[in-house]
């Protein structure tokens, strides 16, 4: 459409050079818009913004050319002010460009208010513009069109993409507001206010690209608005109400919203930014996001932590605000103009700013403007106090004379240029040499080399070389391009980076076999990926992985190889292109390492520290063996049985914070079945303010399995009561200063395994010791045995009457009686569906083993609780299972407790291994310790029934009997009176306590202890 009466009279053209004008076109979006930039360029026109597709703003550099250009049937040119009736005649997204062009002709942008002075001294908390890692991962630059045409940057990865302000800037403007669903939306945009903030955004790039052109540079932002009424920019917060440091939130809410999957915000932004550089063949990409908070609608002009505006150095992006504290809303164009110095690399100049802004350099030039009192800068401009002079189209920023070295416009590095090879050259042998010159480049400038598969435009290899200017390279034969870029990636003393030109050449050389991936030693267990880098034109390969798994692979990308047995493996590839083929076989590609055996001890006496095949590595400051000057350390002073322990000389240490990290020889953990960690350890406070920290975990060789096991600082790590020790470093005495403790291993299982021991401390600390440190592989039993209270004769099983009734607990009851475990911690649970299990195996009640020692059967070893099913079986907690033992394998007396009956031991030691073993309790044979340690009727053996006090005891009458508590508990005087519930009292397990009638649980006592004899006591058989 072409609407002439807009046109005006062109004499004003003809008469003033660089007179603000509008151009539209038919262009159906943004990159076809773009695509007119050197026509309307040709015609005369610098083009400050394309604002919306098909429309341009900017001014007229060659009047008579772009008269000519308005004689298009398919171009609208707009020079003079538009009434409203003309404005609405036009496309709704174009309308945008006539607004802004009638405010400029106006002079809306140069009213004394708007010019306002901007005291940054007040904001002294929006310093501080620190350059972030680009956060992506090295990607595949997508094509821009159907020709070979990448979108490069000049590193190896995908986020420089913003650091030189020249040609086409794509400029993503988000308008954030909150849909109340985690924060309440209290301000809203209007569109008023929007287009308000659109008209100033242009504007701040209509100055940038004038002040461009007066250095020789040719800038055009290409806005890309994402208003509220799209949906996109509105997500669950409210910028304004938070700190500046929470912006990840709203921001990763918005690319989310755009679809972005990439991790962390940076990632988003620059696979976004990525994108729209493709899609709109622009140079740059970065974006804005502007927070609203309207004066009119009582919004706080700050933030919660007091920022109002800040860009991150060389991108990704920029958060403002509608009304910045002591700033109208009519000075965005001043803000947002600063901060796009930033995103461009431009420093901070006001005095309340970091003093180190003035020592900041960028493409060779110092930042010498910086107001504060060590660099004492004179002048106004765009980086103090966002000035400008001049008027109308013809603005330009104030700018000091480092300001265009900082955003590109002189002093960057000159581009490398690739020297072999060039020219669509054919390379008939392997390795491709690529060759450059970096062209005078700054010595610190890194070169980074590209290469492009010309027909999926792929790139297939990315590489930072340093200064070096040869790289060789594998390729399969194809077609490619290559490029060779350099740059300084600092925000404080870097280049831009530059890039030679995309250099096609072809590769056609013969089949050759060959991969990558072999010469490495392993661990067992670990794992290894091969790649393929036959050269030729192979498509067919074929794997072969003796000893690994899997043993074989057919196709080019093999999956990463396991190797758990030990020893020296070949590894074998066939490649065919069908007519020929060639073969590679490496004897001795892998070699596999096995990890220590399993029972592993590491006692610290051997004399040599750090023990063989232990290691206390070197990190960060201050010396080895840790961070600040500390590591890890032997003593040979130690009581409780022991000549050495490790430990870490906290109390001597003043630094600020310290590190020590030691770490285990590898350990075969690749066939264990239930393997366990256990150690003992000592520490006092020297003072409230100790606070020593040990940490300790796990992980295999390839460090794909991390876990943490332990850890315990300041009061939680304290082992000698709780105690002070001020006067002098600490030092254990006493077996009781010690503590063990014992963890399962089970994430490890399968793989050789590390262990890490790591203290950390600060001043005014304390020692930290640790000693035999154990590994081993836990033992399980299937142990079966009957309880007295619960058995049923004709059945020959035990009821489950608790269960039934819903009263068995979920959580082991024994904590909570005052047991303590060795070995194992209490408070385990049990899942409610294992509770609904009938039959055979439905759950009776929860019983506690416990291994003792063959030398001194009254030491506990280790136990644990475990449940007891109907038919006798004790099981895991995971209702099926035998009972997993923290304890390595060997010769043990296993004993069987319940909260109410009187435990049992076993007459002989029973050998315990990696394998189950079986115990079988019930037999009437069964040999137990002591004497009638269990009650033998109808041919099968029992715990006795009637502990009800839990003293080891059966008694009837006297003091301390079994029976008064019952009585007592159902009320006392009307015997008859029955309690519900899980209580120890309830001595036949049926989940009621009973004194007299059927079924009650007085008589099991009378029975036990004789029945005729109610004076007589049986005591439980266990020392």
């Amino acid at each position: 459409m072409r609407l002439s009466a807009l046109l005006g009279c062109f004499c004003a053209l003809a008469a003033t050079a660089q007179q603000p004008v509008v151009v539209l076109t038919e262009a159906a979006d943004l990159g076809a818009s773009v695509e007119q930039l050197t026509e309307l360029r040709s015609a005369g026109m610098r083009v400050a913004v394309i604002a919306a597709p098909g429309c341009f703003i900017g001014s007229a550099t060659d009047p008579a050319s772009l008269n000519t250009l308005a004689q298009r049937s398919d171009i609208t040119l707009i020079a003079t002010h538009q009434r409203a009736s003309r404005i609405n005649a036009l496309p709704h997204v174009q309308r945008i460009a006539a607004h802004y062009l009638n405010a400029l002709l106006d002079g809306v942008f140069e009213t004394p208010d708007v010019l306002a002075p901007m005291d940054w001294a007040a904001h002294d908390d929006v310093a501080g513009h620190v350059h972030t890692d680009d956060g992506s991962v090295g990607q595949d630059p997508s094509l821009r069109g159907p020709s070979f045409d990448p979108a490069l940057t000049w590193t190896c990865n995908n986020g420089y993409h913003s650091e030189r302000m020249e040609g086409v800037i794509a400029a993503s403007f988000f308008f954030v507001e909150s849909n109340g669903s985690i924060d309440a939306n209290q301000y809203s945009w209007t569109q008023p206010m929007i287009d308000d903030v659109k008209l100033q955004a242009i504007d701040a790039w209509s100055i940038w690209a004038y002040s461009a052109s007066l250095h020789g540079a040719t800038v055009t932002a290409v806005m890309d608005w994402y208003e509220p009424a799209g949906g996109i920019s509105v997500q669950g917060y409210e910028p304004i109400t938070r700190s500046s440091w929470e912006d990840q939130l709203w921001i990763s809410a918005i690319m989310t919203n755009l679809g972005r999957t990439e991790p962390g915000v940076t990632g988003k932004l620059h696979a976004f930014h990525g994108e729209r550089r493709v899609a709109l063949a622009a140079d740059h990409a970065f974006s804005a996001f502007i927070a609203c908070n309207p004066p009119s609608q009582g919004a706080p002009s700050q933030m919660a932590d007091g920022k109002i505006g800040y860009a991150y150095l060389g991108g990704p992006y920029t958060q403002i605000l509608y009304r910045a504290n002591g700033w109208s809303t009519s000075q965005v164009n001043r803000v947002y103009g600063h901060e796009v110095g930033h995103i461009f690399h431009a420093f901070d100049e006001y005095a309340s700013s970091p003093s180190s802004n003035c020592s900041q350099l960028f493409n060779g030039a110092q930042n010498l403007n910086y107001h504060g009192s060590s660099c004492n800068g004179p002048a106004s401009c765009v980086m103090v106090d966002n000035s400008f002079t001049g008027s109308g189209a013809t603005r330009q920023w104030n700018l000091c004379a480092h300001t265009p070295y900082h955003v590109g416009w002189t002093g960057v590095a000159p581009a490398p240029i690739a020297t072999a090879p060039i020219n669509d050259s054919v390379v008939t042998s392997m390795p491709v040499v690529l060759r450059w010159t970096d062209s005078g480049a700054p010595p610190n400038a890194q070169t980074n080399v590209q290469v492009f598969d010309r027909n999926s435009g792929v790139r297939v290899l990315c590489e930072s070389m340093a200064t070096v200017d040869t790289l060789a390279i594998t390729l399969v034969n194809g077609l490619y391009a290559w490029t060779v870029g350099n740059g300084v990636a600092f925000s404080s003393n870097g280049y831009a980076g530059q890039l030679s030109a995309l250099v096609p050449f072809e590769v056609n050389a013969p089949l050759h076999a060959d991969f990558s991936g072999e010469g490495q030693t392993i661990c067992a267990g670990a794992s290894v990926q091969f790649t393929d880098q036959s050269t030729g034109a192979p498509n067919a390969w074929t794997w072969s992985f003796p000893g690994g798994n899997p043993s074989t692979h057919v196709g080019q990308d093999p999956p990463a190889v396991i190797y758990v047995a030990p020893g020296s493996q070949a590894v074998t590839l066939v490649v065919q292109d069908g007519l020929t083929s060639d073969t590679l076989t490496i004897a001795a590609a892998v070699i596999v390492e096995a990890g220590a055996p399993l029972d592993f001890v590491q006692d610290f006496e051997s004399g040599v520290f750090p023990p063989v095949g232990w290691e206390c590595p070197s990190g960060g400051i201050g010396g080895p063996g840790g961070q600040g000057g500390i590591g890890w350390q032997s003593d040979a002073t130690m009581g409780c049985g022991t000549n050495t322990a490790a430990y870490v000389p906290c109390y001597g240490f003043s630094g600020q914070y310290g590190r020590a990290d030691m770490r285990s020889v590898h350990l075969d953990l690749v066939q264990a079945t239930a393997p366990y960690l256990r150690f003992r350890h000592a520490y006092a406070r020297r003072n409230t303010s100790s606070n020593e920290r040990l940490e300790i975990s796990a992980r295999d060789c390839d460090f794909n399995v991390y876990e943490e096991l332990f850890s315990q600082q300041g009061a939680d790590l304290v082992t000698n009561g709780g105690a002070f020790v001020s006067g002098q470093a600490y030092a254990p005495t006493t077996c009781g200063e010690w503590r063990w403790t014992t963890i399962p291993l089970d994430e490890m299982i399968g793989y050789t395994t590390e262990l890490e021991f790591e203290v950390y401390t600060g001043a005014n600390g304390q020692h930290v010791y640790i000693d035999d440190i154990q590994v081993f592989n836990g033992a399980p039993l299937m142990l079966r045995a009957f309880l007295q209270g619960p058995y049923e004769t004709g059945a020959g099983m035990m009821r489950d009457d608790l269960r039934t009734t819903g009263l068995l607990p979920l959580t082991e009851p024994y904590s909570a009686l005052g047991w303590t475990f060795e070995r194992h911690t209490g408070g385990q649970t049990v899942d409610p569906a294992i509770l609904a299990v009938p039959g055979a195996n439905a759950l009776v009640d929860w019983v506690v083993v416990e291994v003792r020692s063959t030398i001194d059967p009254t030491q506990i070893l280790c136990s644990r609780p475990a449940l007891i099913q109907r038919d006798g079986d004790v099981v895991d907690v995971d209702g099926t299972s035998p009972v997993r033992l923290a304890i390595a394998a060997g010769s043990y007396f296993i004993a069987l407790r319940h909260r109410n009956h009187l435990g049992v031991m076993t007459a002989t030691p029973s050998t315990l291994g990696a394998t189950p073993t079986l115990l079988d309790l019930t037999p009437a044979s069964t040999a137990s310790w002591g004497t009638n340690g269990l009650r033998i009727a109808n041919n099968t053996a029992q715990l006795w029934a009637g502990d009800a006090t839990g003293n080891g005891q059966v008694k009837y009458a006297g003091a301390g009997n079994d029976r008064d508590p019952i009585l007592t508990l159902i009320g006392g005087f009307i015997p008859t009176n029955t309690v519900s519930g899980y209580l120890r009292h309830d001595l036949n397990l049926n989940g009621q306590v009973k004194y007299a009638g059927s079924a009650n649980d007085r008589d099991l006592i009378l029975l036990n202890v004789g029945g005729s004899v109610p004076t007589a006591v049986r005591s439980q058989q266990v020392p």
